[in-house]
Formats: C-alpha cells, structure tokens, sequence
C-alpha cells in the first residue's frame, strides 16, 4: 500500500543512473537567500529587492524545482523553475512559471552545456507592442538564462531579454547564498 503523504520530492522511485550534468543540478538542492536586481529599464538603475529560493531534487533526482518568492515593482510574486537534463538531447531544459514576468504563460528554454559548468537556456516570450497608430501587435522575445555555482554557498541566476531585432539586455540578476540552519 502506497502512503499518502508523499510527492514528487519523496515518492519512490526506479532507479536513475545519474550522469555529470544531474550531479550539478542536485549541487543547487538547499535553501536560499539574496538580492535581485532587475532592469525595466536597460540603460537606468536596476530596481533591487530581495529572493528567498528552495531547490529540491524531483523523481530521484532526474530534476530540481527551485521555489522562489520576491517582490516586483513593489508588488510580492513568486515562480518555479523545473530543471533537468535529456541525456539522449544532451540538452537542459528548463520550464519556467512567475507570477510577474509569465503572466499566466510557462517558458520552456532549451540550452546545451557548456565547457565552463554553467547551464545557459534559451526561451522565447510573446510581448504586445503599441506603433505610432495605436495598433497593438505580438512579437517574440528571446529570454536567455543563465544559471552557475562559483562556490559552494553561492547560486547565481542571470536572465537577458533579446529583442526581436537580436538586441540582447540584461534583465535579471539573483544572487543566493546558501541559507544555514541553526
């Protein structure tokens, strides 16, 4: 008989032969705490606030969701990351829901690994754009999000919005650091 009481972070298991990259992610599992600092403005201040994450490892560690809660524009939001690694792909992917930048839309970004540690994925977001005549039009944005550990106690995200002419900017940064418990 299968105990009620569980979810993706506890339930039972086959078990996963876990490659380098599934190492890394499960590096991330903890809680966490920093500043973010996010551009609306490419050229302006960045407006800072501060994040509060849990990383937890799902389905015997074939991923990790990362919780988070912070503010926007003085309003609270919070969002999920679900990161894993194909290793027939040889990709990451990650899925990504927020309460502020996703609206109620999820990103999928897709990214290859790179020889430096760091996971970089690449999304795409529709955005509604006003002309000079008022008329409203959808466009893609490219949204690449890169995420890497310098040290164990320190977890970096850093987000940058791409234009639909290729223009790239940096949009978010959120820098963790490993929350100990008393």
């Amino acid at each position: 008989m299968m105990s009620q009481d569980w979810n993706a972070t506890n339930a039972p298991t086959a078990a996963f032969d876990s490659g380098a990259e599934h190492r890394l992610l499960n590096r991330w599992v903890g809680r966490w705490e920093g500043p973010t600092r996010t551009w609306f403005d490419p050229s302006g201040a960045p407006e800072e606030s501060r994040t509060q994450a849990c990383v937890e490892a799902l389905l015997g560690g074939r991923f990790v969701r990362w919780d988070y809660h912070s503010t926007a524009m003085g309003q609270p939001h919070a969002g999920q990351l679900i990161v894993g690694f194909d290793g027939m792909e040889k990709q990451f992917t990650v899925a990504w829901v927020d309460s502020f930048h996703m609206s109620a839309n999820m990103m999928v970004s897709t990214g290859t690994p790179r020889e430096d540690g760091r996971v970089s994925v690449l999304g795409s977001y529709a955005a509604g754009t006003c002309d000079e005549q008022g008329v409203t039009s959808s466009q893609r944005w490219g949204w690449r999000t890169v995420i890497h550990q310098p040290d164990a106690d320190t977890l970096v995200l850093e987000s940058f919005n791409i234009s639909p002419e290729g223009h790239e900017d940096r949009a978010v940064e959120t820098r963790l650091t490993r929350r100990r418990e008393a």
